[in-house]
C-alpha cells in the first residue's frame, strides 16, 4: 500500500512538473512594433533613380511607428483585436511641414502619416509580421519667407524656405514579433519622391532611435546598452543587449543602427 501510494504521489509530481514546463514557454504574442521612434538606415537600390535631383542621396533618419487596433464596426467604443494597422512618419517629412505650420504657412496637399494593414493579427511561423503595402505620405509646401526671431539683431533678413514637394510610399514590412523582440526590429522598403525625382532603397529598422554623433563625431559608445559609470554614463542607450554585437554608430546618419538581422528577416 505504502509502495502504490508512494508511485502515485511520485506520478502526481512529474506531472506537475511537466505542467509547469509547459507554462514556463513563451507565450506566442499578436502582431505589433515597438512604440516611437525607430533608427532607419536606407540602402539605395542600383539603377532605381528616376529623373534628375537628389532623391537618391537619402542615407537614414529616424521614422515614428505606431501600431493600433481600429474600431470594432459595430462598437465603436472598443477595438477590433481581429485588425491591425501600422502608420509610419518620416522625419523628413514631419519637420519640415511643423515648421511651416509654425511659420503659419498653409500647406498644400499633405498626408504625414502613411498606413497600412497588417496581413495578419498573428506572426507567421517564422514569427514575422507582414504590412505589404501602405497608403502614401505626401508634403507640399509653397516657398515662404520666415521673418527673423524678435531678439534677432537689427537688419537680420528672413529665412528663405524653398517650396517642397515630397513623397514617402512605403512598402514590404516584415517586422520580428517574439515576446523577447516584441517588434523592434524592422525591415521594408521605400521609393522616395521630390521634385519629380524618385529612388527607392532597402529599410532596416532599430528601436529605439539613439543618436551617437554628438557635433557630428561618431561616438560608438553611446549606442552601448550597458552603463559605463567610468565615462559618465549611468545609463545605458536603451536599445536591447541581446543586439549589443550587431548595433553600430553610422557615421553617415549619426544614429545606431543595426549591422545584421536576425535570420528570420533575412
Amino acid at each position: 500500500m505504502r509502495r502504490i501510494l508512494g508511485t502515485s504521489l511520485a506520478l502526481l509530481a512529474l506531472l506537475a512538473l511537466l505542467t509547469l514546463s509547459a507554462s514556463c514557454e513563451q507565450r506566442r504574442v499578436t502582431c505589433t512594433a515597438a512604440h516611437g521612434g525607430f533608427a532607419a538606415k536606407y540602402t539605395l537600390k542600383p539603377g532605381s533613380k528616376r529623373g534628375e535631383g537628389a532623391c537618391d542621396t537619402l542615407k537614414g533618419e529616424i521614422i515614428g511607428i505606431e501600431k493600433y487596433n481600429p474600431r470594432q464596426a459595430g462598437n465603436p467604443q472598443r477595438p477590433d483585436p481581429t485588425r491591425a494597422h501600422l502608420a509610419v512618419r518620416a522625419s523628413g517629412i514631419a519637420f519640415p511641414a511643423f515648421a511651416a505650420q509654425g511659420a503659419q504657412v498653409e500647406l498644400g496637399p499633405t498626408a504625414l502619416d502613411a498606413l497600412g494593414d497588417f496581413a495578419s493579427v498573428d506572426p507567421d511561423g517564422s514569427d514575422v509580421c507582414a504590412v505589404p503595402s501602405f497608403t502614401e505620405a505626401t508634403l507640399s509646401i509653397p516657398a515662404y519667407e520666415e521673418p527673423p526671431p524678435p531678439d534677432a539683431p537689427e537688419g537680420t533678413p528672413p529665412t528663405q524656405h524653398p517650396a517642397v514637394d515630397i513623397s514617402y510610399a512605403w512598402s514590404n514590412f516584415r517586422i520580428y514579433v517574439t515576446a523577447a523582440y516584441p517588434g523592434t526590429q524592422i525591415v521594408g522598403e521605400l521609393t522616395y519622391t521630390q521634385d519629380g525625382c524618385s529612388a527607392s532603397y532597402s529599410v532596416v529598422g532599430l528601436y529605439p532611435a539613439v543618436e551617437c554623433a554628438p557635433g557630428g563625431v561618431p561616438d560608438p559608445s553611446l549606442c552601448d546598452p550597458h552603463p559605463d559609470l567610468a565615462n559618465g554614463r549611468a545609463f545605458g542607450s536603451g536599445i536591447n543587449p541581446d543586439f549589443a554585437d550587431r548595433v553600430t554608430c553610422d557615421a553617415e546618419t549619426g544614429l545606431c543602427v543595426l549591422t545584421s538581422l536576425p535570420e528570420e528577416l533575412r
